[in-house]
């Protein structure tokens, strides 16, 4: 009976990774022909996003057993900018955060622009690059991040900086909460679950039936931290977003 279910799941893998692969070969140059048309009237770039936001959905969407829950989508203000952040548990938590439907700039390590599709889709959307590990790291992500909060545009961080390895919540770093200091800008946190089990951290096939859930926690106003350091800021959201993870858990004991 394992020898049979493994099997069955490494056979549902190729076949989700496959189709992965054929819809980003499709899809890609789809992207890039609307971005040509549509940049020169659209400088925030919405257009493209949300063709990525339905490029990403569907994943979800096609896949017969996977399905996501979202609470709370009012609490994304369209007529507000954040800095949004939320805990990262998989690669699946892209998608998710896609399933929104909302508008935001990606932040991402500057490695992943080299990857083919993924790479290719965080350059059409003008996403912002982290480059760990340099001296001016937090003064290049700043520069990005703050003219894309001055156009008007959310920017979407993970601080745990990598997925977790256990689904515990990591350690948050600064960087997003003292550009939230500096620019003024009101905190957005969310708590994503249940993507851990989607697709592993390390390895490529896939565990099966999954129900993730995203919940947008309410806005956290610059009033409210503002009198905090950077890492008394971190160390609030993280309480926040470990809070509500704590309790999704609990009810989906």
């Amino acid at each position: 009976m394992i020898i049979g279910r493994r099997i069955k799941l490494i056979t549902v893998s190729i076949i989700v990774w496959t189709y992965f692969l054929i819809s980003s070969i499709i899809l890609t140059p789809i992207g890039i022909v609307l971005w040509l048309l549509t940049v020169p009237m659209d400088k925030n770039l919405r257009i493209i996003h949300l063709f990525s936001c339905f490029w990403g959905a569907q994943y979800i969407w096609v896949v017969p057993f996977w399905s996501l829950k979202i609470y709370d989508r009012k609490n994304y203000d369209n007529r507000k900018h954040y800095v949004m952040v939320s805990n990262h548990q998989s690669f699946a938590d892209i998608v998710v955060v896609y399933s929104l439907f909302k508008h935001f700039r990606w932040t991402s390590k500057a490695e992943n622009f080299k990857l083919p599709f993924v790479g290719w889709v965080l350059s059409l959307n003008r996403s912002i690059k982290v480059y760990r590990g340099a001296n001016d790291a937090y003064l290049k992500f700043k520069e990005q991040a703050v003219s894309a909060l001055n156009h008007g545009n959310s920017i979407m961080v993970f601080p745990e900086g990598t997925r977790s390895r256990d689904g515990k919540l990591g350690k948050f770093k600064d960087g997003a909460f003292r550009l939230a200091h500096e620019t003024k800008t009101d905190i957005l946190p969310m708590v994503i679950e249940g993507t851990a089990k989607v697709v592993p951290k390390k390895g490529w096939v896939l565990t099966g039936k999954e129900k993730m859930i995203l919940k947008v926690l309410e806005p956290v106003p610059y009033e409210d931290f503002k009198d905090l350091s950077f890492p008394e800021t971190s160390s609030f959201i993280r309480e926040i977003i470990e809070k509500e993870l704590l309790q999704l858990r609990s009810v989906s004991l």
